[in-house]
């Protein structure tokens, strides 16, 4: 069991690795290190970065990413609001693994 998160605590850039979803629990792994495998729907990407904002990354309509920056706010019991509407909740987060729930 983790112990609650500060939004300090989220950190490094992310990949969502959504051939390892479990449900509706999303798998992200270490963007730069990680070895995935081609896939023809992009990824999303989660950049913590300090002062407690996150980049996100999404494929556009041309496979480039469209990025945009938000406050990450910490909502207790690991829930965190990135931006003004997405709530995640952190299940696990290490070096080599970061899993979450949305809602």
């Amino acid at each position: 069991m983790m112990g609650d998160l500060q939004p300090d605590g989220l950190s490094g850039t992310w990949a969502h690795s959504f051939e390892e979803d479990e449900g509706d629990v999303q798998v992200y792994r270490p963007h730069d290190t990680f070895p995935f495998p081609p896939s023809r729907q992009g990824r999303e990407t989660l950049d913590f970065r300090g002062a407690g904002q996150v980049v996100s990354g999404m494929p556009g309509a041309d496979d480039r990413q469209v990025r945009s920056t938000a406050g990450v706010t910490a909502l207790g019991m690991n829930r965190f609001r990135l931006g003004d509407a997405r709530v995640i909740e952190v299940l696990e987060a290490g070096p080599d693994v970061l899993r979450i729930k949305p809602g």
